[in-house]
């Protein structure tokens, strides 16, 4: 039995970067051998899948084979008898990521020219194993946005483009087609990843309701440069969706994938909202009012949700930070109006229900109008 890093690992390695973690393929493993792994600690990943864990949570997978049998991305049989490190690396997507590293004897095993690839900076398929599963579109998708400077090869774009075109990415699962969209968010250049899909015509089985125009794709790279983090998914699934009907999504579901419902929510904020929120300096006291009041501001997180609401407009320059202030300003004037006399009002029986609602709306006008006095 003998163990090689593999994958990402080596490609980060020869391109200078730092990896973020080893994977290992394991070759000539027999049961013994598996039974010893298990008796160190390592657990296997499922009772048919030939990857294991081990304590210090690296991945170990015997070197396998795998066979198409039906479609989409779980239609395959694996084999693990008897194969070669360079079987279990012709298995692999892209060259760039078919190289392994033989760490006793210091070198690298590259079959398939995969470091001939990386400096010429050339996104190449294996095999023709490659058509044999869909994802591996959205990962190739991926990666141009991750390596901006690299090219997909002619015959691995003409592969990829049949591959849309014969309908294997229809039957590609809503949930994982969503983790490869989320993935290439946080890549360097993640409108490259969508540019790319609606060149090969995927983007319009995928995400219909986006229009990949260059604005957009300008917008997209703009926010994952320059959006504090935890703000990155939202600020794109907002331009993502901008035209999409978002009344008609019920729990996340989209034509082509199932996203978590708060990118929804975000959006449709955002659709809603925008415009009023843009010509903030331009309106009366009671309509700054009613619109903290109908986006419901205090109960999504108050003032912290509003620096992030703004940010979005701020990072897109469709706000500025004097305008930002007045906001968060007005804010803090609503949200400090002295509601106690409605409150005693209240437990007395005097007013309830919607007489409630509206003294309390009526409070606040008057509060904000003095700050315009």
């Amino acid at each position: 039995m003998k163990k090689y890093i593999v994958g990402g690992y080596c490609r980060d390695k020869l391109l200078g970067l730092t990896p973020k973690d080893r994977d290992f393929v394991i070759v000539g493993a027999n049961e013994w051998d598996i039974k010893q792994l298990i008796l160190q600690g390592y657990q296997q990943v499922g009772a048919d899948f030939p990857v294991f864990i081990s304590p210090q949570g690296e991945e170990y997978a015997l070197a396998r084979l795998e066979r198409k049998t039906g479609l989409g991305y779980d239609g395959f049989d694996v084999q693990t008898k008897n194969v070669t490190l360079e079987q279990d690396l012709s298995r692999r997507d892209l060259t760039i990521n078919a190289i392994a590293f033989d760490q006793a004897k210091r070198i690298y095993i590259d079959p398939y020219n995969g470091q001939e690839d990386l400096k010429n900076k050339v996104l190449r398929h294996v095999s023709p194993a490659f058509k044999e599963d869909p994802l591996r579109v959205l990962r190739l998708a991926r990666f141009a946005a991750r390596y901006s400077d690299f090219k997909v090869h002619p015959d691995t774009d003409k592969m990829v483009k049949e591959m849309v075109l014969g309908g294997e990415i229809n039957h590609l699962t809503k949930e994982r087609v969503y983790v490869e969209f989320e993935k290439a968010c946080t890549e360097n250049s993640p409108s490259i990843f969508f540019k790319y899909l609606n060149d090969i015509q995927a983007l319009k089985v995928l995400l219909p309701e986006f229009k990949c125009t260059q604005i957009n794709q300008k917008k997209i790279d703009t926010i994952a440069k320059n959006a504090t983090s935890s703000y990155v998914h939202d600020f794109i699934w907002a331009v993502l969706l901008e035209k999409a009907d978002l009344s008609s999504i019920k729990g996340g579901e989209l034509s082509g994938m199932k996203v978590p419902v708060h990118l929804i929510k975000f959006s449709s904020l955002v659709q809603k909202h925008a415009s009023t929120l843009l010509k903030f300096r331009k309106l009366k006291p009671e309509e700054m009012v009613a619109l903290f009041d109908s986006m419901n501001v205090k109960n999504l997180g108050g003032e912290e949700f509003l620096y992030k609401f703004c940010e979005y407009f701020i990072i897109n320059k469709e706000l500025d930070t004097e305008h930002e202030e007045l906001i968060l300003k007005v804010y803090d004037t609503y949200i400090d109006t002295d509601l106690s006399s409605i409150q005693e009002k209240q437990k007395a029986g005097i007013i309830n229900g919607l007489e409630v609602r509206d003294a309390v709306h009526n409070a606040r006008v008057v509060n904000v109008s003095k700050m315009f006095i």
